[in-house]
Formats: structure tokens, sequence, C-alpha cells
């Protein structure tokens, strides 16, 4: 989101700059254009043949100037504009990363023969489970693949979802009812009755849309009331002739956005309910995957710098977790603050006696014979006494 958020920033300054320059070389365009059909038609009130006179030659050569100067500064803009632009492209290429591979090192293994199978059941299921049966049966069937279970109830749901998506809550009501129940304490129903109410007010009119709420609102007047009431007065605004509406009305009187809403919300209910899962495999693992990739490049980024390549190859990441406020902190690794470089078994922190640590590297170099004065503090110690320190 961040690097989405990066790219139309610059986007914006290249159209807004792109705008400014259009609107400015319209306007000079057509001042221009006025002075040369008003200089052109004082010429042709001249008498023909006759010379023009120093007045109206030094008027020509002046607009020749400054339609000369007008076409320079309309071709250095131009250029900048062209520059702006091509940093949109480098804004593109700075926060978007083409090639996974090296994040992903393994990725291949799903293409190998012992797991194209299950990635082929995966992709089955995920067509079943979207209600594309027909094209689930004939991927299975050109495929090859071993049977595959349909999974008809979510394909219902897929069904109902997509009614919803097209404005008709019918499909979607029926289901409801089936399972009053399981749905008590569910925003579901409410929701579906509100959107069939106005969809009757649209269709038959606002009488029919009240009595409609008069059975089916009072169910849910305590659990929805600020709903409940925005609901009816949203259908002042349904009858012909009717002012527009107020914005805080305007998703309520907008059937294609009230009914992405309720789709979404009823697969996420009607799920819970039949305890499934609302993603398949396959679309949980590009969801999951999508989000983890740029935290994985970030921190493969990090551990390729000399002082922690070799805790990437030990698969141990330089970073501090934090346990809470009664856990503290926990770090697998340490750098050393004289040297700046990561600990290893040949390198290990050493424990003071005063308490600081540093790596047995540093050590050795701030010995003077048997003499070491500690870096942050003015206590001197034997280097002997130093402590070997062990992460676990």
């Amino acid at each position: 989101m961040d690097s989405c958020l990066g790219v139309e920033q610059d986007l914006d300054k290249a159209t807004n700059k792109f705008t400014a320059i259009h609107d400015h070389t319209n306007k000079v365009l057509q001042d221009l254009i006025t002075q040369v059909e008003k200089l052109k038609q004082e010429i042709s009130q001249q008498p023909e043949n006759e010379q023009l006179s120093q007045e109206y030659t030094l008027l020509v050569s002046e607009l020749a100037a400054t339609l000369k100067q007008t076409v320079f500064q309309m071709s250095t803009e131009h250029r900048e504009l062209h520059a702006t632009v091509s940093r949109v492209g480098k804004s593109i290429d700075r926060h978007f990363i083409a090639d996974y591979g090296a994040v992903a090192p393994k990725a291949e293994l799903f293409c190998n023969e012992a797991n194209r199978p299950i990635m082929e059941q995966a992709m089955a299921q995920h067509l079943y489970r979207q209600g594309l049966e027909d094209v689930g049966d004939v991927f299975v069937a050109e495929a090859n693949i071993p049977p595959v279970e349909r999974t008809c109830t979510f394909a219902q749901l897929q069904r109902c979802a997509a009614a919803l998506a097209d404005g008709d809550p019918s499909l979607a009501l029926n289901w409801v009812e089936k399972r009053t129940q399981e749905l008590a304490h569910s925003p579901l129903p409410f929701t579906l009755h509100r959107m069939q109410a106005l969809k009757l007010a649209r269709e038959q009119g606002v009488v029919a849309a009240i009595q409609y709420a008069r059975k089916e609102f009072p169910a849910y007047a305590s659990r929805h009331e600020r709903q409940l009431q925005a609901a009816v007065c949203a259908l002042a605004w349904c009858t012909p002739g009717a002012p527009a509406a107020p914005s805080h009305y305007a998703h309520l009187l907008d059937p294609k956005a009230l009914g992405v809403e309720a789709a979404e919300l009823f697969i996420r209910e009607s799920c819970a309910v039949l305890r499934l899962a609302a993603l398949s495999p396959l679309a949980g693992a590009v969801v999951a995957g999508a989000r983890v990739l740029p935290a994985l490049h970030d921190i493969r980024a990090k551990m390729s710098h000399p002082h922690v390549i070799a805790a990437w190859a030990d698969d141990e990441l330089p970073l501090e977790v934090e346990l809470g406020e009664d856990g503290g902190g926990y770090h697998s690794v340490f750098a050393c603050p004289i040297l700046r470089q990561q600990a290893s078994e040949l390198n290990p922190p050493m424990r003071l006696l005063c308490g600081h640590v540093i790596s047995r590297d540093a050590l050795n170099k701030l010995a003077i014979g048997v003499k070491l004065k500690c870096p942050y503090c003015p206590m001197e110690q034997s280097p002997a006494e130093a402590r070997q320190i062990y992460f676990s």
C-alpha cells in the first residue's frame, strides 16, 4: 500500500503539472490568435496595393517576435513535462519489485511433478467455490485432474452474493430465513431487509416500501435503531421529483454500493454459520503471499548487507522482538558497538566486569598488556576477567 501511495503522489504531481501547462498554453494561444485576427482585420481595411505604414510594420514585427518567444517557452515547458513523466516511471521501478526470485528461492517447488497435482486441485476448487462450475468442469476434464469436491454449498453462497451485487436480495433472504436462529445476533438479516425495502421504493413506490418496513423492521428496532431511522428517512428521496439527497444518504440510495456491501457481509456471515473459510486455499495463499512479500523483500535486503550476511546464511534474523511489558526484549544475535560487526562463534560477545558488552576482537584490540579500560566507563580491569555471553 505504501508503494502504491508513493507512485500515486508522483503521478498526481505529473497530472497536475500537465493540467497547469495545458490550461496556460490554451490561454496564451487564444490570446495570440485574438491578436493576430485583430491585426489581420485592421490590415485588410487598408487600401489595396499600398505599402504598409511604419506603424503596422512595427506591429507585425513585434507580434512575430512574441510568437517566436511563446513557441520557445512552450517547448521549454514541454521538456520539463517530459522529465516529470519520466520520474513516474522511475518511481514505479523504485517502489515495485519486478523479480521476487531472490526472496522466494524455493518457489519452483510449486511447479515440480510432485506438487503440480496439488496446485491443479487447488485451482479447480477455487473455480467451484467462485460458482464457476462450468469452467471448473472443463478445467478438470482437460487437465485430467482427479475428482475434485465441487463444494456446492459454497457455490450456492456465491450465487446469492452475485445476486446481491446486482441489487437483488431475494436469494439471500430465502437463505437467511432458513437459518433465523443461527443468525439471531448477526447484522445480516437487517441489512438484507433494508436493501429489499429500498429496492421496493425504487421499483414499486414508497408506499410498498413502507408496508414492507412495517412488517420486517420492528424485529430489529432495538439493535439497529440508528440504521433503521436512516433507512426510513432515505425513502423520502425515492419519490419522483425529489431533490438531491444529502451526502449522508447517498450510500443508501446507491444500489450498486449497497449491493457490494451486502454481498461482502453475506459471504462473511454465512461462512461463519456454516464453518467455512471465506477464502479458498488458493485465494488465501495468494492474499497471504501478496501481503508478506514486501516485508520479506525488505528483510532480505537488510540481510544482504556484508555485516549480516552470515546471519542470513544461518537463517537468523538480526531483529529485536518485543515480548510485551513483562517479557522484555529478545534478540538472537549481537553486534559489537565498537567494531560494528556482528558476533559469531569465532568472535563471540564478551561481558566486562562493569557490565558493558563488546566483541572478543574489540577486547583484544583494546587490551594493553594485562590492563583493559572499558570504552564506556573509567573502570580498569584485566582482559582475562571478561566472560563470554551465550544467546539461546
